[in-house]
């Protein structure tokens, strides 16, 4: 896996390009060795960072921005404490249907096994209290892997998703890219959902012995 040079584009870099297509404005985050390409390629992107002073603070305001918004509250951590401090925040915004993204940092992928710094297995950990938890596993599923996050998180019934991001994935050069199509995160068609809102009063108008459950 090649790093990249000054001039590459790294994983971290396609992973705040994916967060501005989803129109991602603001992260709340707490800066650590696993993440500091993150921050480097935050910087200068338009993007607020958010500075915390517990990675739990990050998610509770992740998700307090994304029940006042609407929109995906992302959070960032570094691994090991910092991402089971951040972990705690979940529950919460799992029983609140909030859509929060939690990024942490992880172990290097060539170091997984080997009682590397802060080696957690942070996917089982946060699975039971996320709609869903994956680690990512090469630099090109920061694009659209984030985006099928943010989609997650946002989709159906909304909840937090986290991505576990390997700091030498973040390092590593990529060419890959997404689109801004595959990263918008407007998953339900306003015009569509009345649509189908007047359908199903003209149905329950219609019947003779309407039942609801809702």
């Amino acid at each position: 896996m090649a790093k990249a040079t000054a001039k590459q584009r790294r994983g971290a870099d396609l992973l705040v390009e994916t967060l501005k297509h989803a129109g991602v404005r603001h992260v709340f985050a707490l800066s650590g060795n696993h993440i500091m390409s993150v921050f480097d390629a935050l910087l200068g992107s338009g993007i607020e960072i958010i500075h915390t002073r517990h990675e739990a603070a990050c998610v509770h305001m992740a998700d307090a921005y994304a029940r006042l918004t609407g929109d995906v509250g992302v959070a960032l951590v570094t691994g090991g404490q910092g991402f089971t401090n951040a972990a705690a925040g979940l529950p919460t915004a799992l029983a609140a249907d909030s859509p929060v993204l939690l990024l942490s940092g992880d172990t290097p992928t060539t170091e997984v096994g080997r009682g590397s710094f802060q080696e957690l297995d942070q996917v089982t950990m946060s699975g039971p209290v996320c709609k869903a938890s994956w680690r990512a596993a090469a630099p090109d599923d920061f694009g659209n892997g984030i985006a099928r996050a943010i989609r997650t998180a946002l989709s159906g019934r909304p909840g937090p998703v986290h991505v576990a991001l390997a700091s030498n994935l973040l390092e590593a050069a990529t060419t890959a890219t997404v689109s801004e199509s595959a990263a918008r995160h407007a998953v339900t068609d306003p015009v569509a959902a009345m649509k189908e809102w007047r359908d199903i009063a003209a149905s329950v108008r219609g019947a003779k012995r309407p039942l609801l459950l809702a």
